[in-house]
């Protein structure tokens, strides 16, 4: 690991104190949303200090000489290859001193007002240890918001896309227009309160990606720490930028069942991996079938390697 000492011809990056807020993004060849994700942070001219933090899980798209060359103000940390999401975002956080982190994807664009109410509220809030908005289509449709913790009925209706079928989107339907109490936000825009994380510790690295940033959201709850959802924050979020829909399948999945695993029981753990592993086995068949017609064939094929490795990862250890 390479650590870069950032510039600091900025005003952001020189402080007489720690920042309100330190930003921390994981980049991984993903170059052409970094920019201008960084761009949308440092064109506002926001009422708080804040740094920014990123870690590059070993880029060879030229992230790292980008970075160099138009944000010499950005604290770098090199890796030498792709440690995972949470392992990266921990080693961003270690090295941050702000009071509030805010943890964001890089295929992101931030807006001014979204931002300095998510710092007064977290100022106004002192129970909350995490807070988010709205994550928004580039076209300004609603992405997601929030969401329930993990529980097989749950799981079972995402899995089976009986949920999608009923409900517009599901499970990303939420529309409330009220601040919630919710169980979890996506970590693509994520203000953490650094106080509370050093109470339930940093993310488990065990997820690589996808549920850490559920059992982080988890661990505060249990601890007595509110996660807020505040609809007048919006982030826009390009999303699915690092991998397909057939790899991020079965990273999804994994990181499900090391949810269940941590913090369910056994029996909850084996009733997930059943069915998720019969659901994957029935998809076999359909695609199976699909397969056959030729012009189906190459994105059959996808379909079926992506449910193999599915039901391999339940039905091993």
């Amino acid at each position: 690991m390479v650590v870069n000492t950032p510039g600091n011809n900025l005003s952001t990056t020189s402080f007489e104190k720690d920042p309100d807020v330190s930003v921390m993004l994981v980049c991984w060849n993903n170059k052409d949303y970094l920019e201008p994700c960084l761009i949308s942070l440092y064109e506002k001219k926001l009422n708080f200090y804040f740094d920014v933090v990123v870690v590059d899980n070993g880029s060879t798209d030229g992230s790292q000489e980008m970075l160099t060359e138009k944000f010499p103000q950005v604290l770098l940390i090199q890796n030498d290859r792709n440690v995972g999401l949470s392992s990266a975002s921990n080693q961003g956080i270690e090295a941050t001193t702000g009071r509030y982190i805010l943890l964001l994807n890089n295929d992101t664009l931030v807006n001014q007002d979204s931002l300095e109410a998510l710092v007064a509220f977290m100022d106004e809030h002192p129970d909350a240890g995490a807070a988010g908005g709205k994550l928004l289509n580039p076209d300004g449709t609603l992405q997601a918001g929030y969401g329930i913790f993990p529980n097989l009925t749950h799981e079972f209706l995402i899995a089976s896309g009986l949920g999608r079928m009923i409900w517009s989107n599901y499970p990303d339907h939420h529309t409330s227009k009220d601040i919630l109490s919710v169980g979890w936000l996506s970590s693509a825009c994520l203000m953490l309160r650094r106080s509370a994380l050093e109470k339930v510790g940093m993310l488990d690295e065990e997820f690589f990606i996808y549920g850490d940033e559920v059992d982080l959201q988890y661990r505060l709850k249990l601890s007595g720490w509110q996660v807020y959802y505040l609809p007048q924050a919006s982030t826009i979020h390009f999303g699915g930028r690092s991998m397909n829909r057939w790899s991020r399948r079965k990273m999804v999945n994994r990181g499900k069942i090391r949810f269940f695993q941590k913090n369910y029981s056994h029996l909850s753990t084996f009733s997930l991996k059943l069915m998720l592993g019969v659901l994957s086995f029935l998809k076999l068949l359909v695609w199976g079938i699909l397969w056959l017609i030729p012009k189906n064939r190459q994105r059959s094929y996808k379909e079926l390697c992506s449910n193999i490795e599915v039901i391999q990862l339940c039905f091993t250890n």
